[in-house]
């Protein structure tokens, strides 16, 4: 009988090649990946077959996900996807986490299994809110959930202990953050791997939680001493609690120009806060106990330190970089306030009807009997976007158009240029998003003039739509 099919996405760490190494010894595992530079290589194992895939288009994931019984969701979007990205990590993670939802559903996927972060003491702290809000949305169209919730995951080959070993070898005197004396309680990818082994594919776990914790307790300055002792170094370590996390994460991504701030930022923000931790570990899964998290950070660090410089950056990384710069595309993914009542299909058409009277001497839109839209300027009437609708692609939740011509869009082939407005969470909000769009003006004049003119009137609609939010109330127009 042939092994159940498996995906897994967010397969570019060390996280997802070692999930798929684990599930390939029960399943045959597809593992989707995002990254240009890996669309041509091999897989992270023989017994996985790798799928290049665009999960920022719900087609690609359609195609990807065929014949997939159970589905294993890694996916970050702390990287770039282009080379300008006019987009919160917040709103990216929704979209992403939508069209996954929406395509695994449509497929008949089975099952998702979802690592999740701890969430913040207080279920009104802002990020409890914004990490609940990815699990609901790939909860929302039907496919059973099962979340592993976590904090940082070690191991040889993860990024902790590449910033851990850079601070402690270059500065003589590290300064803290009032964070950085926050226990969290991490765990080794054994214990995740043995988590999501019994997970995947046991319906005793669909729709359920599971908190996974390591045994030790430790802060991210215990973590420095740590890694000091085994590099036999002695910095000076200095808390400032007026020093501001931010302004630390931005510290370290200068002192290890390899690590992305945003990767800095969220490993600075699971330490930020006390986190709601259950008294036991009746909740972990996984079949070992749990191992200790000193073990794994200290193999992680030595094996760090052993690296040659030139391998601080994955190719793959420095590959995909080099791509998204010279393909030259724009993502823009904006969050608006609903009206009560309102959808969709209302907020499209109330946007071009709105962006016609903001500037009416230089700039007029108009609609077809299609529903499409054309945006002219003035005087001359001169074209200067055309946004065809898309039926087949639409719905009341869900409107799509093409960027078809118009003297400020560039078209090279390959993924077209599309503007959407999408409902999320039963009409919460809805994202306005703009992918693989070519500006027509050099890239430079672009980023900032035609560039920092789309951020400033979607800043504009963004205060517009949150005062008829305010005021309108359900049937009123």
């Amino acid at each position: 009988m042939a092994a159940a099919r498996i995906a897994v996405a967010g397969t570019s760490g060390f996280i997802g090649a070692a999930v798929c190494e684990t599930l390939a010894q029960k399943y045959e595992v597809v593992a989707l990946t995002r990254s240009m530079a890996r669309s041509g290589q091999g897989a992270p194992g023989d017994r996985v077959r790798l799928i290049p895939c665009d999960h920022y288009s719900r087609k690609e994931l359609e195609a990807a996900l065929q014949g997939v019984a159970y589905a294993v969701y890694l996916v970050h979007n702390r990287d770039p996807s282009a080379r300008l990205d006019q987009a919160a990590t917040r709103d990216r993670d929704l979209l992403v986490a939508d069209n996954f939802a929406r395509a695994a559903a449509k497929t008949g996927v089975q099952q998702i299994v979802f690592r999740a972060q701890f969430l913040p003491v207080g279920r009104d702290h802002p990020v409890a809110e914004s990490r609940r809000e990815l699990e609901q949305v790939l909860a929302s169209h039907g496919v059973p959930v099962t979340v592993l919730r976590t904090n940082l995951v070690v191991a040889p080959g993860g990024e902790l202990a590449r910033l851990l070993v850079g601070m402690v070898e270059r500065l003589p005197v590290i300064l803290l953050p009032g964070s950085a004396q926050t226990g969290i309680r991490p765990i080794s990818l054994a214990d995740l791997l043995g988590a999501v082994e019994h997970c995947a594919g046991n319906p005793e776990t669909y729709g359920r939680e599971y908190p996974i914790f390591g045994p030790d307790r430790m802060t991210f300055r215990a973590m420095i001493e740590e890694t000091a002792a085994v590099l036999h170094r002695k910095p000076r370590l200095i808390t400032l609690r007026l020093l501001s996390d931010r302004l630390f994460a931005r510290a370290l991504s200068f002192l290890n120009p390899s690590l992305r701030l945003e990767f800095i930022e969220y490993l600075l923000g699971t330490m930020a806060f006390e986190i709601q931790e259950p008294e036991d570990s009746a909740g972990l899964v996984a079949a070992r106990p749990a191992a200790p998290f000193r073990e794994a950070l200290l193999a992680s660090v030595r094996a760090e330190s052993e690296r040659a410089p030139a391998a601080a950056q994955p190719a793959q990384r420095r590959q995909d970089d080099q791509i998204l710069r010279h393909d030259s595309r724009v993502r823009s993914i904006q969050r608006m306030a609903l009206p009560a009542g309102k959808n969709a299909a209302w907020m499209a058409d109330h946007y071009f009807a709105w962006l016609g009277t903001l500037l009416p001497p230089f700039l007029v839109t108009e609609r077809d009997p299609q529903g499409s839209w054309t945006a002219f300027a003035r005087p001359g009437r001169i074209r200067i976007l055309a946004m065809n609708f898309k039926p087949t692609h639409s719905s009341p939740d869900r409107v799509m158009y093409f960027i078809t011509g118009g003297m400020l869009a560039k078209f090279l082939g390959g993924r077209t240029a599309r503007l959407e407005f999408r409902d999320f969470l039963a009409g919460r909000f809805t994202l306005v998003a703009i992918h693989d769009f070519n500006p027509a003006l050099p890239w430079y004049f672009y980023r900032f003039t035609q560039a920092v003119i789309h951020g400033l009137i979607m800043s504009l609609f963004q205060r517009h739509m949150a005062k008829l939010a305010a005021r309108r109330k359900p049937g009123v127009e």
